[in-house]
């Protein structure tokens, strides 16, 4: 018996653990479903469509409180047509670095792989181009030899387009969407 699923694209999001994958999904899906919080929330794959995509939330990686989480998440990796791989705005930390370049250098991943960087509203002056500048020169250590401009890099505020959804004043709306970084990222996906 064929597999029905197999035409269709894989979107897998991985990542440091409390990055905001799951916001991102529930950002990207508008589903109520997907549980979010600080700490870890994700303890196994969870599969949702979107835009007639499989879009799979991953535990986080490179945690070392739960080592079962990486052979989770890269079970889900090797299965996966793209990644989303989600750091905050805090970027690598050595663990995560290895992980990163382990998938985008070692396995050559890093054409099937957008980079997003999450919870930018904590940078200084939030979602600016100012602040992107200032971490795109900050990526370029552990992207070598790629470069940022070389990489599908996006620049998100996850919980600023969620908090958008419970807002009533369409003035605050648009300026939380736009913090968000939702266009961005949906044009770079599409």
């Amino acid at each position: 018996c064929a597999d029905s699923d197999s035409d269709e694209i894989k979107l897998v999001f991985v990542g440091q653990y409390s990055a905001g994958k799951s916001s991102i999904l529930k950002m990207l899906t508008g589903r109520s479903d997907i549980a979010v919080g600080a700490g870890i929330t994700t303890q196994e794959t969870n599969t949702y469509e979107w835009n007639g995509m499989k879009v799979i939330d991953t535990p986080g990686i490179g945690t070392e409180i739960r080592l079962d989480h990486d052979a989770i998440s890269y079970k889900a990796i090797a299965e996966a047509d793209m990644l989303v791989f989600v750091i905050t705005n805090e970027l690598f930390d050595s663990h995560l670095a290895e992980h990163f370049r382990k998938l985008a250098i070692e396995k050559d991943k890093a054409g099937e792989m957008i980079l997003v960087v999450n919870k930018m509203e904590r940078t200084s002056e939030g979602n600016t181009e100012d602040q992107q500048a200032i971490i795109r020169e900050d990526l370029r250590k552990v992207l070598d030899p790629y470069t940022p401009e070389q990489m599908n890099l996006c620049f998100l505020d996850a919980d600023s387009y969620l908090e958008a959804a419970s807002e009533d004043d369409p003035e605050i709306i648009g300026e939380l969407t736009q913090r968000s970084g939702y266009k961005q990222f949906i044009d770079t996906l599409n």
